[in-house]
């Protein structure tokens, strides 16, 4: 890994020759690209740093609980299931990854890179509901699947984040569902054979996360910097790399801006800033007040300004096969949902969710994309909420206001906070008609109260 770092630092030092050449416009616009290629990896450290701060490498934490509004660290996190996490440090030898037979409920390991790229998934689609064990390698190791193995995950990274979703059915499925928890084992490959330790490596430092939507915004670059030499970046990569050099982006550096370029940096990333921002509330064609997912979601590619996008509004979003998240952010009359107004959301008869596992809306805040607080703590409906009362059609009319409706509706009431909110609709393991487009979103009609 040494050598490895030390010529990409060369060959980006090369870039900084660059420099003098800039002009104030070049360096802005530089600074602007290079903030919206680098904003999803330092969003990424709010998370990864919030783990570390509290939990050990290659240390698998299962949480038998559903998240709240007082969960501040992942926008949007889902309110459906319980989650497992572990930060993979995968510079001294792969980890691997148990789990139990899982019969009759949904399950997924998401792996995420330092890009937030999904690598492969093991689960209930990607692999099946029996028990399994799998090995996850960084691009360091060199080997082939030993005999015993399930299957091998590869990653770009040497850092990756495991995210474990294990469905909740209910109140009632809370002990089943923590049950299937205490099934799934994270541990070293030497471990597992019973070889030898690989010698120690310096412990693993990740920066401090400053707030990406807040202060000044270059300060994304220092972070970077401290993140970039954990991921084995592509040919074109390494090219961009080069180039955002003459700015002072340089991995495993400190970020240096050149004195005589600062303040056209300092404005570049500002831009880029509002470039992100921007395209999270666009990230494809509206559709009666309904953004659908972007085909590419977690797979980006050089797709850059979505994957930040993404990032800034759900990040850690499923590949589409695994679970798909319509989001509104306005009503079928093009006007912004906020809670000091009422609405009607409503699913024809023939129009509910096509899933194979399971559907919800949940409802966000809309300043912070966190679940809002409300007196009956509840955050989301879909399929397994108990007690829906469905028209007489077989349609489904739910309700979104801030008080609480008549009695005999209130099991279809999610409660709006004041301001601003958004809806996303997630489809688990969605099926054909979810993805290429031919199922109609629900719309939301405003009324009065």
């Amino acid at each position: 890994m040494r050598n490895w770092i030390s010529a990409l630092t060369l060959g980006v030092s090369l870039g900084s020759a660059h420099a003098a050449t800039l002009d104030q416009p070049q360096a802005r616009a530089l600074a602007q690209e290079a903030y919206v290629f680098a904003y999803a990896t330092v969003e990424h450290d709010k998370v990864l740093s919030a783990i570390a701060a509290k939990l050990p490498f290659n240390r698998l934490y299962s949480e038998p609980r559903l998240f709240g509004p007082q969960d501040d660290k992942v926008v949007s996190p889902n309110n459906d299931t319980f989650y497992s996490r572990a930060l993979l440090d995968l510079r001294g030898e792969p980890q691997v990854l148990d789990v139990p037979a899982v019969q009759g409920s949904y399950y997924s390991f998401q792996l995420v890179d330092m890009r937030t790229d999904n690598l492969d998934y093991i689960g209930t689609r990607a692999t099946g509901n029996q028990a399994g064990r799998y090995l996850i390698v960084g691009p360091d190791w060199q080997g082939d699947l030993p005999k015993g193995f399930s299957g091998m995950v590869r990653s770009p990274s040497r850092l990756v984040f495991l995210l474990g979703r294990t469905e909740v059915k209910g109140e009632t499925d809370r002990k089943d569902a923590a049950n299937v928890l205490t099934g799934y084992a994270l541990r070293p490959l030497s471990g597992v054979q019973g070889g030898s330790t690989p010698q120690a490596l310096p412990a693993l430092q990740l920066p401090l996360y400053q707030d990406t939507r807040h202060g000044p915004a270059q300060a994304l670059f220092s972070t970077f910097n401290a993140l970039a030499p954990l991921h084995q970046w592509t040919a074109r990569e390494q090219e961009q790399l080069a180039r955002f050099a003459a700015i002072g982006i340089q991995p495993g550096a400190p970020f240096e801006p050149p004195a005589a370029l600062r303040e056209a940096i300092a404005q570049g990333a500002e831009a880029g800033r509002e470039q992100v921002r921007a395209a999270s509330s666009r990230l494809s064609v509206e559709q009666q007040g309904w953004f659908r997912s972007p085909t590419n979601v977690g797979k980006f590619g050089n797709d850059d300004l979505t994957r930040a996008a993404v990032a800034w509004r759900y990040i850690y979003a499923n590949d589409a096969v695994e679970a798909v998240y319509p989001m509104a952010l306005h009503d079928v009359q093009g006007q912004v949902l906020d809670g000091r107004n009422a609405y009607r959301l409503h699913f024809p008869a023939d129009q509910l969710p096509p899933v194979d596992a399971f559907w919800s809306l949940t409802l966000y805040d809309g300043r912070t994309q966190l679940l809002a607080a409300n007196p009956i703590q509840r955050y989301s409906l879909g399929d397994r909420s108990p007690d829906l009362r469905y028209d007489p059609d077989g349609g489904l009319t739910l309700i979104l206001q801030p008080n609480a409706p008549v009695v005999a509706q209130q099991a279809n009431w999610l409660p709006t906070p004041e301001g601003p909110f958004n809806l996303l609709l997630r489809l688990y393991l969605p099926m054909a008609a979810a993805l290429d487009g031919r199922y109609r979103l629900p719309t939301i009609a405003r009324v009065e109260p």
